[in-house]
């Protein structure tokens, strides 16, 4: 039996107050096991993207509980939720939180240089998940001088570079192009099938939903259906893994310039890569604020 991941219990967000308040979800309850692939589905303003960004512990609810590995996440320490994030999820959002300044290189390397990755490790795998959105190419070009659709590129190599756990998407094939949007997905979903990675998706699109195990759609704030989807396994992606992936045996995973000072000024959303030197476990405990 898999193992519940994320639960939720009577989920709500609201925002504004008395007249200008919007209630975004009205109380969800659901729970998604490790090594799952779930789409959220629903039409603009349902709050698809909501529940994503308080399952990705980047917002807080307004009510209601959130738990990662049966211990509750209401009263984690921001440096703790940072740790988190930065080691144990993968993102890819509209948004795309990017270092405009820097390289696209840099951009992808910075999640495994806060992680500790070393030198050679970081670069190679970085260069590699690179390879897979057919970017690398453009590996030394500032971010600031890239198109939406490139931009999202980026984004989808930095959130697989670090062999996350979890990975939350959201529309995350929508600014490209048909043959390397299918080559993306392909990707994403065997890394979900032969390295226990959790998928979460939100998308307008049911092609893509339906590849997933698993539908949530959302209507209003309230989930009105949660089924099972046909998922047909697609043996694409396995070289594109193993450059990603490499050896976990790796000695080369030690920085001396993995130090929190040396990402004071990175940019990043709100704490999703940790300012930490190299993190060799995560334990999830209930801490109390001071």
């Amino acid at each position: 039996m898999s193992k519940t991941l994320i639960s939720t219990r009577g989920l709500r967000k609201t925002y504004g107050k008395r007249n200008n308040k919007f209630d975004a979800l009205r109380g969800v309850t659901f729970d998604i096991n490790e090594g799952e692939s779930v789409a959220i589905i629903g039409k603009s303003g349902s709050g698809k993207s909501t529940l994503m960004h308080l399952l990705a512990l980047l917002d807080k609810p307004t009510k209601g509980e959130i738990t990662l590995n049966s211990h509750p996440t209401a009263k984690l320490k921001a440096r703790h939720l940072n740790v988190i994030r930065n080691k144990e999820f993968g993102f890819v959002f509209q948004s795309f939180f990017m270092n405009s300044n820097d390289t696209v290189l840099n951009n992808v390397i910075l999640p495994l240089k806060i992680a500790g990755v070393g030198y050679r490790e970081r670069r190679r795998r970085a260069i590699a998940a690179l390879k897979t959105v057919k970017f690398d190419d453009k590996r030394n070009n500032k971010a600031n001088d890239l198109s939406g659709g490139q931009k999202q590129r980026v984004c989808i190599a930095r959130a697989i570079v670090n062999n996350p756990k979890v990975i939350f998407a959201d529309e995350p094939t929508g600014n490209l192009d048909s043959a390397t949007g299918e080559k993306i997905m392909n990707l994403l979903f065997r890394l979900n099938r032969e390295k226990g990675i959790t998928l979460i998706i939100v998308t307008h699109d049911q092609d893509l939903a339906n590849k997933c195990q698993r539908q949530i759609n959302i209507k209003d704030g309230r989930i009105v259906s949660d089924t099972a989807a046909e998922f047909e396994p697609d043996d694409d992606g396995d070289e594109e893994i193993r450059e990603i992936v490499g050896d976990e045996d790796s000695d080369d995973w030690d920085d001396e310039d993995a130090t929190p000072e040396k990402f004071a000024g990175d940019n990043n959303i709100d704490g999703m890569l940790d300012r930490q030197p190299h993190v060799t476990h995560i334990d999830i405990d209930e801490e109390e604020e001071n």
